[in-house]
């Protein structure tokens, strides 16, 4: 009676060390990823650029950005889509892997945009990365000709739920247009303002000859998101000037590194 005890009780220890090991052994697998998902990029960050003339926008350029899928494999079946999300509030991007291995977008607006990258198989695996893509904005404002300059807005709203940009940048140049000829030309004084919610800068006046210009370089941080005004004060309205204001928001270096494709001399 004994032994069969002693043999009940090992045949019970058995079946239950086969059983964990069963489950053990389902747990590993399920967390191995079936997608080996290979991404290839050469640029995280860029400028847009707008520019401005007399109050009409005349060019804009985006920061297009291509995405290299084509190295991504899967041990479950084939590799039948890829996909990007900007974190612009754009739509998913997703293509046929068996037409196309790369994804290229073009961002329109500035911003720390987060981006998801990601591919799915026939069998239906799917697998995904974030990388963080910065792109600053630098906008050429101008105005010609004028005796009341117009304001120029400065929106530091990004277009992403993220921080905001760290820095504006102004350089400005106004220049007192030469009358025809030379005569009846005088000096104008101009004051550059920069203003913010419960912030005012102010270049102090400066006498600008008759065909001359004067610059204002000033560098304005911690700007949140809002939109800020930059204004030219003239002190002589029968003088005309040409404005050329040159503005860059930027935000910190926070993107992801770049992940180019391995040369043969660097595998």
């Amino acid at each position: 009676m004994r032994g069969f005890t002693k043999r009940a009780v090992l045949l019970s220890l058995l079946l239950c060390s086969a059983m964990l090991a069963g489950c053990f052994g389902d747990e590993e697998s399920s967390d191995d990823s079936e997608i080996d998902l290979k991404i290839y990029y050469d640029q995280t960050a860029g400028v847009i650029q707008e520019n401005i003339q007399n109050g009409q926008q005349v060019a804009f350029s985006g920061v297009e950005l291509s995405f290299d899928y084509a190295y991504t494999k899967s041990s479950a079946g084939e590799i039948d889509s890829f996909y990007f999300e900007a974190g612009d509030g754009s739509s998913r991007i997703t293509v046929d892997a068996n037409e196309t291995g790369e994804i290229t977008y073009t961002y329109a607006t500035h911003g720390l945009f987060t981006a998801n990258l990601g591919a799915t198989d026939d069998a239906g695996n799917e697998e995904n990365t974030t990388i963080t893509i910065r792109i600053d904005k630098q906008i050429l404002w101008s105005q010609s000709g004028t005796t009341d300059p117009d304001t120029m807005n400065i929106d530091t709203t990004p277009d992403c739920e993220c921080l905001g940009p760290s820095q504006i940048a102004i350089d400005s140049t106004v220049e007192n247009t030469q009358n025809a000829g030379g005569f009846f030309g005088g000096p104008v004084t101009v004051n550059w303002i920069l203003t913010g919610e419960g912030v005012v800068r102010d270049s102090g006046q400066e006498q600008i000859a008759d065909g001359q210009n004067a610059q204002w370089l000033h560098d304005e941080f911690n700007i949140g998101k809002q939109v800020w005004t930059l204004d030219v004060e003239l002190s002589n309205s029968d003088e005309q000037v040409n404005i050329d204001h040159n503005v860059t928001i930027t935000y910190d270096d926070e993107e992801s590194n770049p992940n180019p494709l391995p040369t043969e001399s660097g595998q």
